[in-house]
């Protein structure tokens, strides 16, 4: 029988979800209190809600003697409810990331596997004043400092959505006694060597004695840094629009921006085609360097950004292996070999067989006024250097180059043409 607290920690719970009807949602279970309370709420008000499913999912991130406990605990505790349940082991590689990032980095990894449209997280206020305040240690910037926002974005398909971000722990424990609901205990949380903890257990308690209310006004003020992050993302969204083009950014109307601004758009930049957040520092040495640069690149996490005729292009770590005909050659019938490769004859395609490759420094194409060294038409038609080894080119069963994708055949192919869709942002009307 629900407690008169539990009813009103529902109906707070209820009147703050965004429109759950027909949405499959996903619980990260790890079976301390505040996720148990999470699955337990929504359980509870599943049939309100209109839900198509409900499930959970444990990581098991073989850190903690008791890892497997806790796992069987989970399992248990979601078959009670009525309610699916899945779990996943995860090797954690501290390497410079450190334990708590990396077991992070390895959980958000198998949220963003659940076939779900929301993945909902037992994050309450207490964590999010311990992720401002880590936040401020650190250095961080508006983004950091506004903390943990209800929802974002966690794949294509899926929401990640922390619906406790409103309700203490205090709030949380209290419904788990009402309710007489069990859960874990993860030692590891009282260990003071984590920053993390010593705030927790230590720091926020004497600020607390000191200054009662400090929560109730530090989540205003997390509210109010999020509205203002969700400003300047929205005029964000607009320069980039203003900026961007099919592979990269513009330089010439990046550098109209104001430095601030110069900053954001490279921030979004190196998000948008997943080359690694920056820090501050180099985000500023990099501005620096793209205001005054007229060629040349700049080292990023995960990738590069190439600069090349006034464009500035995203090169990823994983640049180019998602080409077939950038590894090994693919051969066959010049006339159906070519969907394979991912490429396509404009006009009539040859029927003989041959082969689909990468471009070769020695390669000659034949044209109506003798050969041509297929890396100098590269380079006369302005493809940027670090794609020219990676241009596809078809070739005849003697070895012979007979085209070059979207720029020119030899004479014996008449009008047809090699299509390689994936090149044509490279070309300079891509970026014009």
């Amino acid at each position: 029988m629900p407690t008169p607290n539990t009813d009103q920690f529902l109906q707070r719970f209820a009147a703050q979800v965004p429109d759950l009807r027909g949405k499959r949602i996903c619980v990260g279970l790890s079976g301390g209190a505040d996720s148990v309370v999470l699955l337990h709420a929504l359980a509870a008000l599943r049939d309100t809600f209109g839900l198509a499913d409900l499930s959970a999912v444990h990581v098991h991130h073989g850190l903690n003697a008791a890892a497997d406990d806790w796992q069987q605990f989970c399992r248990d505790y979601a078959q009670r409810l009525g309610v699916g349940f899945s779990a996943a082991q995860v090797q954690v590689d501290a390497g410079k990331l450190g334990i708590e990032a990396a077991a992070r980095t390895a959980r958000y990894a198998v949220f963003a596997e659940q076939n779900a449209d929301f993945v909902a997280l037992a994050h309450h206020r207490d964590d999010q004043i311990e992720t401002f305040f880590l936040a401020a240690l650190r250095g961080g910037g508006l983004r950091a400092l506004s903390a943990m926002p209800e929802q974002r974005a966690l794949t294509e398909k899926t929401v990640l959505w922390r619906p406790l971000l409103a309700f203490s722990r205090a709030e949380i424990e209290q419904y788990a006694q009402d309710n007489a609901l069990m859960f874990v205990h993860d030692d590891s949380n009282e260990n003071p060597a984590f920053l993390r903890n010593w705030l927790r257990g230590r720091w926020l308690p004497d600020l607390a004695a000191r200054l009662p209310h400090y929560a109730e006004h530090l989540h205003s003020s997390i509210a109010l840094l999020q509205e203002e992050r969700a400003l300047l993302e929205e005029v964000a969204a607009q320069d980039w629009q203003a900026v961007r083009c099919a592979q990269g950014l513009h330089q010439a109307r990046w550098q109209a921006f104001s430095p601030a601004r110069q900053r954001q758009l490279l921030h979004t930049f190196a998000r948008q085609y997943g080359l690694g957040a920056p820090t501050a520092g180099s985000l500023h040495l990099w501005a620096d360097w793209l205001r005054q640069a007229e060629r040349g690149e700049w080292r990023l996490p995960r990738g590069r950004a190439v600069l090349s005729h006034g464009v500035l292009f995203a090169v990823p770590q994983d640049f180019a292996l998602s080409w077939p005909w950038a590894g090994q050659p693919v051969q066959g019938s010049l006339h159906l070999a070519a969907q394979q490769a991912g490429l396509a004859w404009q006009g009539s395609a040859p029927q003989g067989a041959g082969c689909f490759r990468a471009a070769r420094h020695d390669d000659e194409l034949l044209t109506n006024i003798g050969h041509k060294n297929v890396f100098r038409l590269l380079q006369e038609k302005r493809v940027p250097a670090f794609v020219r080894p990676f241009w596809a080119v078809a070739c005849d069963e003697n070895g012979r180059c007979i085209a070059v994708a979207n720029l020119r055949s030899a004479p014996e192919l008449g009008q047809a043409r090699l299509i390689a869709p994936d090149l044509l942002p490279y070309l300079p009307q891509a970026a014009a």
